[in-house]
């Protein structure tokens, strides 16, 4: 009883002794049989043959106590942990790493001066604040932060929300003043009008707090390990959402650009209603502003897209048109007196020197913090997507936790300076991987050139035209719009993608982009849940000839075996998809619970399977994958043409139905509820003595099972290491049955 039949057995001897010099040539004609010896085993089998290897604990290199316990290596690993640059000042190779380092960062200082001024206007306080901003926050992350592409400082997205911020909270504390940077004046029409002092002043202050509050909130994410969030960023939701705050970008630099003036539109849907007040205002536009910008336009887009790319093999450095421009522009603007003949606004008075320090206005808290957690998000994304992209290009990983500690503390340190919030942005960090940055000590060259800019250069650019600096901006930021291109090739990928991008990039424009941030979170959170419900299940067969299994809707030439089913499991076992799947096997395979009286009907009680014994009697050394099936499956159909399964509940269709083989390989998740779910399926069909095998279960799933209870139900002699193994040994079972029958 429970022994392989003789002809069985002449079958594996003929197979083994014909195959003993095998020769296989990969997607070759002659390819023969691939012989696999081993022992029929269960998962537990297994484990207990090969025991899991326990962890060993490192041991310190100074001593003998484990690392864990070594009050020196802690203390060690803490500190170089919390300031990176100490390791980078310990590793650095100097002939390796300075020449990357030092051009990387001079050239991005280039851009920080024109950007820094750009951006300081744009936040409604005054260029010096945007170098500040520019020079401070670089210096922190230098010190804390981890990555050679992040460039913090100024960011056209912040600044429009800081803008907002100031303006809002200066117009309550006074109603009556003038918000010069967006009045109405006939002097505004032609120059940049700095606020009276006591506004400008308390402007600062509210932006210095909300970098602050916003630099505690990044901080503390850090420090309770929350950058894991950081793995919920889809590609199609950064793109997006990337899309929609360079649109943002784009439309607060057509007023300068054109030399308009108009107020600032704040809340929900204004970037409509800044355009509707745009064309209102179009008659209006200064021609000399407008040149000023189509002029520097051209000559940046020429330069960075033709000659810099033409000639990039040819040219160590990228030529650095921004600080040409810069240049420029201000002597055409000063000799040529553009703003006093022709109404061209210019930066206007630059100081020398730094701010005296000063503790934040936290007095605000209440008015501004809802504001400051919107910005915080926008540092944390703006910042964190643009590092996601060069660790994929360049195969690094990146530690979330400690890039957040880098962020608020960069945040933290530069608001008693009176920066606002800074943040990492594309043209700065595409710099510093073009030109090969190495370490983040390429900061500190970046600061040389600034500390020049605020100690002695900037003065030098008074007369610096905004149009000049708005057409920088835009240029900066239109390989972001031109993502926008790319959505027929998403929508050909992957539909749920496109929804995603559409709906994040839509928001964002039209709404507003803390909306738009926040509905891309949603739509990606809500696409990973629907996705894993749309996942798929269905029935596989034995090929005819070969120990594969292939989906018979999709393949021809399987072996429909009517005792022993295989259903396929893609997706993970969790709360949102177990009744999914327990519908789908029950309208595959019939409903257990609606059969039971028929099948107790239909089989007799000596019919039922022998259980009790059978992980001894699979002890048996067989050849797996040249396991031949012919003397076993006496009822088993081959279909050359397609084999299709249809639901159905008729005990016709399920009568010989013995085994059940589900199989897990695919299954990457398993909560509480889809354990329980399993248990249930396993005991529905144990009513009607089906039994059910469990086939590839990963490490965790064999946990889930363990710590839920679910062996209670489910034999571990039921549960195996592969499809091969479980399909053999139902095999096995059937035949020691119907030997048994026979006898």
């Amino acid at each position: 009883m429970g022994s392989i039949p003789n002809s069985l057995k002449q079958g594996i001897c003929s197979v083994i002794e014909e195959e003993t010099e095998v020769t296989i040539e990969q997607g070759g004609p002659h390819c023969t049989h691939l012989l696999s010896r081993r022992w029929l085993r269960t998962q537990k089998s297994i484990n207990d043959k090969y025991p899991c290897v326990c962890k060993e604990e490192k041991i310190c290199s100074n001593c003998t106590s484990p690392a864990s316990t070594c009050a020196n290596t802690t203390m060690t690993d803490a500190v170089f942990k919390l300031l990176p640059i100490l390791d980078v000042i310990r590793k650095y190779q100097f002939r390796k790493n300075f020449v990357g380092d030092l051009l990387s960062g001079l050239s991005v200082a280039c851009l920080h001066f024109p950007q820094g001024m750009a951006f300081g206007i744009s936040s409604s306080l005054t260029p010096a604040y945007g170098l500040y901003t520019s020079f401070f926050p670089v210096i922190l992350y230098m010190i804390f932060g981890t990555l050679p592409y992040t460039s913090m400082g100024t960011h056209a997205v912040i600044a429009l929300a800081t803008a907002e911020l100031v303006e809002t909270e200066a117009s309550r504390a006074f109603p009556e003043g003038p918000i010069a940077l967006f009045n109405n004046s006939s002097e505004a029409n032609t120059t940049y009008i700095a606020p009276p002092e006591e506004i400008l002043l308390y402007k600062v202050s509210i932006a210095a707090a909300s970098s602050f509050f916003a630099g505690i909130i990044l901080f503390l994410l850090g420090v309770f390990r929350l950058g894991i969030i950081t793995t919920y960023l889809s590609t199609s939701f950064i793109a997006g959402f990337t899309t929609g705050a360079a649109f943002h970008i784009f439309t607060s630099q057509i007023q300068p650009a054109l030399g308009l003036q108009i107020p600032l539109v704040k809340g929900i849907g204004k970037i409509v209603f800044t355009y509707i007040a745009i064309f209102k205002k179009i008659s209006s536009t200064n021609i000399a502003s407008f040149i000023t910008f189509l002029t520097c336009a051209v000559i940046l887009i020429l330069v960075k897209d033709v000659i810099n790319e033409k000639f990039k093999s040819k040219l160590k450095v990228p030529i650095p048109i921004d600080v040409i421009i810069t240049i420029l522009a201000t002597i055409i603007s000063h000799f040529g007196t553009l703003h006093e003949n022709f109404g061209v606004k210019v930066a206007g008075n630059i100081p020398t020197g730094f701010p005296k320090p000063s503790i934040p206005k936290l007095s605000a808290f209440s008015s501004i913090i809802g504001q400051s957690v919107e910005i915080a998000v926008l540092v944390f994304f703006l910042t964190i997507s643009l590092a996601k992209l060069m660790a994929v290009k360049h195969n690094f990983e990146i530690d979330d936790n400690q890039e957040l500690i880098a962020y608020g503390l960069a945040n933290i340190g530069s608001s008693f300076f009176g920066c606002f919030a800074s943040c990492g942005a594309p043209p700065r960090d595409m710099i510093l991987d073009a030109l090969n940055a190495k370490t983040t000590l390429n900061a500190a060259f970046s600061n040389l050139v600034m500390l020049l800019f605020l100690l002695f250069i900037g003065p030098l650019f008074t007369s610096l035209p905004v149009p000049a600096l708005a057409a920088m901006i835009i240029v900066a930021i239109k390989s972001l719009m031109a993502q926008v291109f790319k959505l027929p090739s998403i929508w050909r990928t992957n539909r749920y993608e496109f929804v995603t991008w559409v709906i994040t990039c839509s928001t964002t424009i039209f709404v507003d982009i803390p909306y738009g941030l926040l509905c891309g979170i949603v739509c990606s959170l809500f696409v990973v849940v629907l996705q894993s419900q749309m996942s798929n299940s269905y029935l596989v067969l034995k090929a005819s000839d070969e120990d594969i299994f292939l989906n018979p809707n999709k393949h021809t030439g399987l072996v429909d075996n009517p005792e022993i089913k295989i259903f396929r499991m893609e997706y993970s076992l969790y709360y949102a998809t177990c009744d999914l799947f327990q519908k789908k096997l029950y309208q595959t395979l019939g409903d257990p619970r609606k059969l039971t009286d028929k099948m107790h009907k239909s089989f007799p009680e000596e019919r039922k399977l022998v259980s009790g014994k059978r992980s001894e009697d699979l002890k048996t050394n067989v050849d797996i994958v040249s396991f031949k099936l012919k003397d076993l499956n006496a009822n088993a159909n081959t279909d050359e043409g397609s084999v299709k399964f249809e639901s159905t509940e008729n005990l016709s269709n399920t009568s010989m139905l013995r085994i059940i083989i589900l199989d897990c390989q695919h299954v990457n998740f398993m909560d509480i509820r889809g354990a329980n779910t399993l248990k249930n399926i396993v005991s529905d069909f144990k009513k009607i003595n089906v039994t059910i095998y469990l086939s590839g279960c990963p490490s965790f799933m064999i946990k889930m099972l363990e710590n839920s209870e679910c062996f209670n139900v489910i034999s571990r002699d039921d549960v195996f290491f592969d499809l091969e193994t479980s399909y053999a040994a139902a095999n096995m079972v059937l035949l020691k049955d119907n030997t048994n029958q026979e006898d």
